[in-house]
């Protein structure tokens, strides 16, 4: 599997046509004059058995609106940038670090605004079905679901989720040091079938690892407006910096002192006046 260009343009109305040919039929358009002059814009994709990729990277100021196509579901994994993702009201913000679960059927309006890059999984609702012969339920009232390893919704199962996703892409790029694709694509679409299952954590205990994580980050939490380290956080809740650290690793996917940064900026944000 490698990747192969299907565009590179400065031209708004290319990218459309190239948009509209891989997910299918949609409105798109400039947010503002001036923003059409820094339009830029790569396509790339690759095929990984029956699954695609589509790589999309590139800068400008626009809205897409679709409707995801009902033969298909999409894993969006960003890694630049964030695109604002609007679903019956409800705004979604995936990052570098999350990814976007859409389902068949579901209408969204995304914000793009400036430098922006990620990789669509695209994935046929036929590998969805949970035996041979039963289809795959389009339900149109699910909606989108941002998976969020800094979460405290299946934060782990998220984890093992976005790092197969990742192997994924990865062996687009170097096909002879990655995992076999069958292999990676079976356990990304074993990951993806559970997100229709009853979340296991609301009938069992959560794992310790987990909830180290759940004290920790309400103990930053509390105490944003304060310098911290790892050591003071660990001390808080009673457990070894060395346990803290392999906890936030298997749970989130990053270390607690990203965890903090994390936390901080999101803080930042959400006290920021209006632009």
């Amino acid at each position: 599997m490698a990747w192969s260009t299907l565009l590179e343009s400065h031209d708004f109305h290319d990218w459309q046509a190239s948009v509209q040919q891989l997910l299918g039929p949609h409105t798109s358009r400039i947010v503002d004059g001036p923003a059409n002059r820094t339009f830029r814009h790569r396509i790339r994709s690759a095929k990984a058995g029956p699954a695609s990729l589509v790589e999309f990277c590139g800068g400008g100021s626009f809205v897409l609106e679709r409707i995801q196509a009902d033969d298909r579901a999409v894993l969006w994994i960003p890694t630049c940038g964030v695109i604002q993702e609007t679903v019956s009201g409800e705004t979604l913000l995936p990052e570098p670090g999350m990814a976007l679960w859409i389902r068949p059927g579901t209408p969204l309006t995304g914000l793009i605004g400036g430098a922006c890059a990620g990789v669509s999984i695209i994935v046929p609702v036929n590998l969805l079905q949970f035996s041979e012969g039963e289809p795959w339920r389009v339900d149109r009232g699910a909606g989108p679901m941002l998976l969020n390893p800094f979460g405290r919704y299946r934060s782990a199962s998220i984890v093992a989720l976005l790092h197969n996703a990742r192997d994924l892409v990865q062996a687009a790029s170097s096909p002879g040091l990655a995992p076999p694709m069958p292999l990676l694509l079976d356990g990304l679409i074993q990951h993806l079938r559970e997100w229709n299952r009853p979340d296991p954590w609301l009938h069992h205990p959560i794992p310790r690892a987990e909830q180290h994580c759940r004290e920790a980050e309400d103990w930053m939490r509390r105490h944003l407006d304060q310098p911290f380290g790892i050591r003071d956080v660990a001390d808080a809740i009673h457990v070894q910096e060395r346990t803290l650290q392999v906890s936030f690793r298997s749970q989130r996917d990053v270390t607690p002192t990203e965890a903090i940064r994390r936390l901080r900026r999101w803080r930042q944000q959400s006290s920021s006046p209006p632009a």
